[in-house]
């Protein structure tokens, strides 16, 4: 989806349909022989982050400027989002080693103080959060779609394939929010972080399963959407926003259960990857049809198909400068925020937790039934630290206490292994990680303390988010 989409006011025709499913298929065959061949890049062992953002007026509410802004700005790394209102800040890839984390932490803080400078002239601020509690219903409209016309492409693909049936979002935590949108902007409601780790075809099946085991206890450490439309609802209630704001059927699977656009998945992968884009060939409906003009090997056509597939872990087929291709995986469960340094804790801890399950001698996925998986995804998303999850010894724990005690010290030896600096991994992971979890705070858990403590005071909540973001003292640490 990173690139633009050309297409008049008529929409994509039946030939241009049919001409992109041929070379759709076509690349996915070129995609399995390279599977078959064994033909991907072992040597590569990179990371690299997304992390989407808010603009917010003085007022905090949300203010569609992205245009302007990046115009003025001109970053290559920094890039619109769906809805005029959001950004996105793209890290360079990364070598998982040495100060690693540092690097990252480092590039993104750089361009987040050049989007502040630029933001100034706009009096307005830039914000990392998973939802914007003063989100205003008007605003979920096509009039704040971003300028770029891909946006606008695929609004009208989905309610065009929902035979203009409107969307239903729906939540119910400690309040209940109903409401029905006739367009995909709400998607703009769910902003995350998105980490992307390098694997070789030899244990990606492996790492996959296991990102997908680690999704529950990513967002119980990094929930940070409580609040939508001032209602308080999930602690990741972004994961719910996005599921049903693009929510468009496929093809049901051999259990004969719905497959969804937007989702954790439809079971474990078997024998590896190529499973996944099998799938996408075969039981997703084309959403965009754009010809590009490329070599068939460069899967121009397969990504694109691929980007408009919104799997919570989502496998990649990436392209270097040379033409060589490498497998990664894309974990996209995490919000965005609170803090830059926060955000890159998350990112360490997922890659800890990973290899850790990825290298366990018997896999995890081999003893959680991926029902008990799905079961603990959603009850993370509801409550974070304050749920039950089923683990591999068949039974239930308090998440927040298997984290702590069971995983927390197997990922930090994991990072070790990897050879990340023995300073980087106790900053990370015992001065930010594992404090997150002795004082039970997250994103989401201070903002409720907030409202709760001084009332449905959004603005106010959003001004000492920001002045607290601003800081840079990562989350556990700040005050109310």
């Amino acid at each position: 989806m990173g690139k633009e989409i050309h297409v008049d006011e008529k929409g994509y025709s039946q030939e241009e349909f049919a001409q992109f499913r041929s070379r759709l298929d076509a690349e996915t065959k070129i995609l399995k022989s390279w599977f078959d061949e064994k033909s991907f890049c072992r040597d590569i062992n990179k990371t690299g982050i997304e992390l989407e953002g808010w603009l917010v007026n003085k007022d905090m509410l949300p203010n569609p400027v992205n245009t302007e802004f990046l115009a003025k700005l001109s970053h290559p790394q920094v890039v619109p989002e769906i809805a005029k209102f959001n950004f996105e800040i793209n890290s360079h890839p990364q070598e998982l080693k040495g100060q690693v984390f540092d690097h990252l932490y480092h590039e993104l803080n750089d361009i987040t103080e050049k989007c502040h400078e630029t933001l100034e002239g706009y009096q307005s601020e830039c914000l990392y959060i998973g939802t914007l509690p003063t989100l205003r219903a008007h605003m979920l409209s096509t009039e704040y779609l971003s300028a770029k016309n891909r946006y606008s492409v695929m609004n009208d693909r989905v309610m065009s394939m929902r035979e203009g049936k409107p969307l239903y979002i729906r939540l119910e935590g400690r309040e209940q929010l109903y409401m029905y949108m006739d367009s995909v902007i709400a998607e703009c409601a769910a902003t995350s972080l998105q980490i992307h780790l390098s694997v070789n075809q030899d244990n990606a099946k492996r790492y996959y399963n296991a990102s997908l085991i680690a999704s529950p206890f990513l967002i119980a450490i990094s929930a940070n959407s409580p609040y939508f439309f001032g209602k308080e609802l999930w602690d990741e209630s972004r994961i719910a926003i996005f599921e049903q704001a693009v929510e468009l059927e496929a093809k049901r699977n051999k259990d004969h259960k719905k497959i969804k656009r937007v989702t954790l998945g439809n079971g474990y992968v078997e024998n590896c990857l190529y499973e996944l884009f099998e799938e996408n060939a075969e039981d997703y409906p084309l959403l965009l049809a754009e010809k590009f003009d490329s070599k068939p090997e460069e899967l121009s056509h397969l990504q694109l198909h691929n980007g408009t597939i919104w799997r919570w872990n989502r496998p990649i087929v990436g392209l270097d400068q040379n033409g060589k291709h490498h497998l990664r995986i894309e974990q996209r469960t995490p919000s965005a925020g609170p803090t830059v340094v926060d955000s890159i804790a998350n990112t360490a801890f997922y890659i800890g937790l990973v290899d850790y399950l990825a290298n366990m001698e018997t896999p995890p996925e081999e003893l959680l039934d991926f029902e008990d998986l799905k079961s603990n995804f959603y009850k993370a998303s509801r409550q974070s630290f304050f749920c039950m999850a089923k683990w591999i010894d068949g039974n239930e724990h308090d998440i927040k206490e298997l984290i702590q005690y069971e995983l927390f010290p197997h990922i930090k030896q994991a990072l070790l292994n990897r050879g990340i600096d023995k300073s980087q991994v106790e900053y990370y992971m015992d001065e930010i990680i594992y404090q997150r979890l002795v004082k039970g705070i997250n994103g989401s858990i201070w903002q409720k303390a907030f409202i709760h403590m001084h009332g449905r005071r959004f603005q106010e909540l959003l001004e000492q988010y920001l002045v607290n973001q601003q800081s840079g003292e990562p989350v556990h640490k700040w005050g109310l």
